[in-house]
């Protein structure tokens, strides 16, 4: 018995040693990489100058991403990332990951300040955008412009709403029977809330919407037909539809694939020679790899712009984040960032001495060797995540990451 117990604690003691030499081995590489930022001053220019040296100008299309949509060091960090790289003139675009048409309502907005921004926000649906972080951004950004020769503008590669679609397609022109049955279609629209939201039409609910828009479409005139405004809001409407069709029934993951191929569809439509641009979108929509869930637009990326993608995960080992709380019924912002243990990327990532850094992961692939590398990472979903940790090697996913130590939940503009 007693040789039996001495060889179970020899076994426990170099399970230890192993995993603290694992530990150990991460750690010092991520400190020798590690670009130490100041945490105080997140978006200041020392902080963008330490960035725009990291990142360089070697890029067509820049992913910045974030583990959640809803926390507020993440929406600083990408005011800094739009510091440092909005003096290169050839950065023209910020792409999102909201609605395209709406979207396009911000740049007016940011032109001339027109419009009411709130109302902007909340026309994208999407709750995550509308809270005090954000509107700072799209100031900031309005900032950046009174330096350049160009604006810097917004465009959305997404396709979850179809009103602002509809609607510019009606106040382009349209007129009699066209115009008639698009007031009626977005009324039915509007009848569909918790559909849309959902993704869930009915069998007879899409039909109808499908056969009224056609109708519609054969409709238009044809010099509206061929108008270069009309045609790209038609072909974000179809896009809608087709993200929405039952006749998949609704399986997440062929959802998830359409929607991603769509939107990096969308983003590689807004790209011109010897331009570059900076898309915001979560870290799984943005990562090179496929996620969880399917082909992610990063992969499409990737695939088709080769090492003209490069992508940035932003990271966080604890806190908080403010999302949907089913149990309290509201919008909170108290929901735990839960700490990860020793097979997450996140628990060595605490362990280096500094609040906020940043750092490349190519020279991490090399050592340590990969089989030695943590298993998982954080995401978290929309809504209130389950699950919060992933199968995943982080180092593979993303060219760049950067990481807090803390953080917190954004301010939503629902917050009570």
């Amino acid at each position: 018995m007693n040789i039996y117990l001495r060889n179970i604690c020899l076994a426990v003691l170099l399970c230890t040693d192993v995993a603290q030499g694992q530990s150990d081995g991460l750690v010092r590489q991520l400190c020798r990489n590690a670009i130490r930022l100041d945490s105080t001053h997140l978006s200041g220019d020392e902080n963008a100058g330490k960035i725009r040296q990291l990142i360089g100008t070697n890029f067509r299309v820049l992913g910045i991403g974030e583990q959640s949509h809803g926390t507020s060091e993440f929406f600083t960090a990408r005011t800094m990332f739009l510091k440092a790289l909005g003096i290169d003139h050839t950065l023209t675009k910020i792409g999102l990951e909201a609605p395209m048409a709406e979207v396009d309502k911000l740049n007016d907005y940011l032109r001339g300040g027109q419009g009411d921004l709130k109302a902007i926000l909340r026309s994208f649906r999407l709750y995550g955008y509308e809270c005090r972080e954000f509107a700072e951004l799209v100031n900031d950004v309005r900032r950046i412009n009174q330096g350049r020769r160009e604006y810097l503008v917004f465009f959305g590669f997404d396709m979850q709403s179809p009103f602002q679609s509809l609607q510019n397609i009606l106040g382009s022109g349209v007129t009699g029977e066209a115009a008639d049955s698009l007031k009626k279609l977005l009324h039915y629209y509007s009848l569909l809330n918790d559909e849309i939201y959902n993704h869930r039409f009915s069998e007879a609910d899409f039909a109808d919407l499908k056969k009224t828009s056609e109708l519609i479409f054969n409709q238009l005139d044809a010099r509206l037909a061929e108008d270069s405004v009309v045609r790209k809001n038609i072909a974000n409407y179809r896009q809608f539809l087709l993200l929405n069709d039952p006749a998949r029934g609704y399986d997440g993951r062929v959802l998830a694939e359409i929607r991603d191929s769509l939107m990096a569809e969308n983003i590689l439509s807004e790209m011109k020679p010897g331009e570059k641009m900076v898309v915001l979108a979560h870290n799984a929509h943005l990562q090179k790899t496929p996620n969880i869930f399917s082909k992610s637009v990063g992969f499409f990326l990737a695939r088709n712009l080769k090492s003209g993608y490069r992508c940035v995960g932003l990271t966080t080992s604890a806190g908080s984040y403010t999302t949907f709380n089913p149990k309290a019924g509201a919008i909170t912002d108290g929901n735990e960032v839960k700490a990860g243990d020793a097979t997450t990327f996140e628990h060595y990532l605490s362990q280096v001495n500094s609040p906020v850094f940043a750092f490349e992961t190519s020279p991490l692939m090399q050592k340590p060797p990969a089989a030695q590398l943590p298993r998982r990472y954080r995401l978290l979903v929309y809504g209130l995540a389950r699950e919060q940790f992933f199968e995943g090697n982080l180092l593979d996913d993303f060219d760049y990451v950067l990481h807090f130590r803390q953080t917190s939940g954004n301010r939503s503009f629902y917050l009570k």
